[in-house]
């Protein structure tokens, strides 16, 4: 197996977990871009580059050039140039079944419509945000009593589950692309707000 190169982007801790992942394979990281103090502090520990913003990240000449782009968990839009740095691609966690849940804080509005499931979605990042074919779709139940909290921790788990597929579809060099269905997309704006949910009547 060829060993691979990537460079990891986003917030949450998910990143260490597909990180870990990467590791355990014999993969090596590039370098890590993150706002989280957990996630820089895993990376700061593992002796892998890493920074807060992509301009600020410093990468040796010999590992400039990356195979895959991992984004994982990472709300903002990535930057064009950093896009164009991987030499196979850029692939996307999204914490929400697409295309019917793109955008942020799908959990949080799969509970708030009363939808009897919910997902988490690994596509290569093509177009606008959230498109791009699928890898890999992994579908569960919401539970009567779940909460924002554990429905992302199924999330965070069904997450893992599902780049370890898609990890076995990067060695094995056959991706299984999917490609979305553009008339069943619905993207939640990060300034979306609910129309009578979350508000306090005092």
């Amino acid at each position: 197996m060829t060993q691979l190169s990537c460079l990891l982007i986003g917030e949450e801790t998910l990143v260490i977990g597909c990180g870990d992942a990467l590791l355990a394979r014999g993969h090596a990281i590039t370098g890590v871009v993150s706002g989280n103090d957990k996630v820089r502090a895993w990376a700061r520990a593992a002796g892998f580059a890493q920074a807060t913003r992509f301009e600020d990240l410093i990468i040796a000449d010999d590992d400039i050039a990356v195979d895959w782009l991992l984004s994982v968990a990472n709300p903002g839009v990535i930057p064009q140039a950093l896009l164009a740095l991987p030499r196979a691609g850029t692939i996307n966690f999204q914490d929400g079944p697409l295309p019917d849940c793109a955008g942020p804080n799908t959990p949080a509005w799969a509970l708030m419509a009363g939808a009897p499931k919910h997902g988490i979605t690994w596509h290569l990042v093509e177009g606008t945000k959230d498109e791009g074919d699928i890898l890999c779709l992994k579908a569960f139940g919401i539970a009567a009593d779940e909460t924002a909290f554990t429905l992302n921790a199924k999330c965070y788990a069904a997450g893992l589950e599902g780049f370890d597929t898609v990890l076995d579809q990067i060695e094995a060099g056959a991706l299984d692309r999917r490609p979305q269905d553009p008339a069943r997309r619905r993207y939640f704006k990060p300034s979306a707000r609910p129309e009578a949910a979350g508000r306090l009547d005092f």
